[in-house]
């Protein structure tokens, strides 16, 4: 890169800056958007189960005087509420869940017949469904207490229920393996938003943004070259990209390290990855950027005003979030190869495997050979943009 491209850089790059709103929305908010969210949800879910241990009305109709029923009364912070109609109370929200039960339930077990007990939920309502599943498991409960209890009585050993025991190893540990999960589904859809809205908003100002401010023309008119403010304005764009994304990517790190309660797991999952997988993902991160960077920099040379280069930047994020939900649930360990011939989800593909430990040279030289044709194909689209009359003036 030429001193005069250099000096175009850091000239565009301060006066992005300059702006502090730029900073904010470049910055701040990317990194503190995920951490905000997630605790959002894990204080939502973690709320829900509170309500519900705290205002856990239950109305039962039938088996009085019954041992079964005295189970259920018996369940920790069980509230229970008379009603006259049950399933319009479940219904309304007067109450969380509804039992039916057979008056002659315990004559019933006793006599090893088999019986039944009606749940009456609200499935639409999230604690209604709570409230249910702590009830199923209590009936649950008691049914493997009545089983034993029967197995007993002949004299039957009660481990011939389970014959075959499962033990489990794993190759990572639950938090471990819950990270990778996550982040697999997670990193590739989040990378490829930012990658593609946060070059954006610099790459509209600095293109059609100049083109409508009138101060294309007087800087056409400097011993900088074209290729020099091209290649400098490239590079201020590929900058503030890689800035966003970064900052983003660092705050969905912190969620899934700090609140765990929102994806099922106490303090959080773990990420224990090697130093390789942090710098080739990062790798792709700057690569991705500059990818987007530059074809939204040729397409914004092309507008003739901001809200033009707006409007043709704004299917991008469609357009690329295709491959993005194409590849989403693809196992990391058996990938076909055709996918890495596929722009963006080659992207994607490829970071499924660093996150799952997978090194595949074959995949890497292929992703990252397509990479390097897209960011060569998108920078010379942008040369050829800077290079016409027509467009520069196009007004």
């Amino acid at each position: 890169m030429s001193s005069i491209a250099f000096t175009v850089f850091k000239k565009e790059l301060r006066d992005i800056f300059r702006d502090k709103k730029t900073l904010l929305v470049s910055v701040l908010i990317p990194l503190l958007l995920f951490p905000i969210m997630f605790y959002a949800i894990g204080r939502t879910g973690s709320d829900n189960a509170k309500k519900v241990e705290n205002n856990f009305e239950v109305a039962i109709s039938g088996g009085e005087n019954t041992q079964f029923r005295r189970i259920i009364e018996n369940y920790p912070k069980v509230k229970i509420t008379p009603s006259s109609n049950i399933e319009e109370d479940v219904k309304d929200g007067n109450i969380l869940v509804g039992l039916e039960i057979p008056d002659d339930v315990d004559k019933l077990l006793e006599e090893e017949k088999g019986t039944s007990v009606k749940i009456i939920f609200d499935n639409t309502s999230q604690q209604s469904s709570m409230a249910q599943g702590m009830i199923e498991k209590t009936i649950e409960d008691y049914n493997k207490q009545v089983v034993s209890h029967r197995l007993q009585k002949r004299n039957i050993d009660v481990s011939i229920l389970n014959p075959v025991k499962v033990e489990y190893k794993t190759s990572a540990t639950d938090k471990d393996s819950m990270g990778k999960i996550m982040l697999s589904m997670l990193l590739p859809l989040f990378l490829v938003i930012y990658s593609i809205t946060g070059p954006m908003g610099a790459a509209v100002d600095l293109g059609a943004g100049e083109k409508e401010r009138g101060t294309l023309e007087p800087l056409l008119t400097t011993q900088a070259g074209r290729m020099s403010l091209l290649w400098g304005k490239f590079l201020a764009i590929a900058v503030v990209g890689l800035t966003t994304t970064g900052a983003s990517m660092i705050g969905l790190l912190i969620s899934l390290t700090k609140f765990g309660e929102s994806f099922g797991t106490e303090g959080g999952v773990s990420l224990s990855f090697g130093v390789s997988t942090f710098a080739l993902i990062f790798l792709m991160i700057i690569l991705l950027n500059m990818t987007f960077g530059a074809l939204e920099l040729s397409i914004s040379i092309y507008a003739r005003s901001f809200k033009e280069a707006q409007t043709y930047l704004a299917p991008l994020n469609i357009i690329a979030l295709v491959p993005v939900y194409t590849t989403y649930m693809l196992d990391a360990r058996n990938i076909d190869n055709f996918y890495f011939h596929i722009p963006v989800a080659n992207t994607v593909c490829l970071i499924k495997e660093f996150l799952a430990g997978v090194f595949n040279t074959s995949h890497i030289l292929i992703t990252f050979g397509w990479i390097l044709i897209y960011i060569m194909a998108a920078i010379l689209f942008a040369r050829y943009m800077f290079s016409k009359e027509e467009v520069i003036f196009r007004t």
